[in-house]
């Protein structure tokens, strides 16, 4: 049975902001504890951000935002989002470079701070994006009817690392 947008849209950001959360401590880890030591986390990091979270943006793109646009009649771009968006994918890869350091023991402190540097803008970007995905995400249960709202919780509705 498919869940409703909210349900789906909650179950989803919850576990993401599960991940989200941690973030902070990762990156304070990075200069106080050795690189074996938060190498897991690091990785673990990696595959949440690529495997969840991106395919999220990805849905969140193909699925919820043409709603939106369709029912503000595009007075209301969602070019902003869309924007943070291109920036989550930036810091992304820019992840994926930097931690491929690490993983491969090239560990020095100018790129364990250009690490922290992404983590924490990572963390600030997504905490407050999801905010506004949420509220947006009620605009169109609200002004779609049930029936966007459940191909768009169907679209929404794919696999989330716990």
């Amino acid at each position: 049975m498919t869940q409703s947008l909210p349900q789906v849209a909650h179950e989803h950001h919850e576990r993401i902001l599960a991940h989200v959360n941690r973030m902070p401590e990762m990156a304070d880890a990075l200069l106080t504890a050795s690189a074996d030591d938060v190498r897991a986390s690091v990785v673990a990091t990696a595959e949440f951000l690529n495997g969840t979270l991106l395919p999220h943006v990805d849905a969140a793109e193909r699925s919820v935002y043409p709603e939106l646009e369709r029912m503000f009649q595009n007075r209301h771009s969602m070019r902003p989002m869309r924007n943070e968006h291109d920036e989550v994918r930036r810091l992304v890869g820019e992840y994926g470079k930097l931690s491929a350091d690490l993983r491969e023991g090239r560990v020095t402190l100018g790129r364990s701070l250009a690490l922290r540097r992404v983590i924490f803008g990572l963390y600030a970007l997504l905490k407050v994006h999801l905010a506004e995905e949420e509220a947006y995400l009620r605009i169109v249960e609200r002004g779609g009817g049930s029936d966007i709202g459940d191909v768009i919780a169907a679209a929404l509705d794919h696999p989330v690392a716990s």
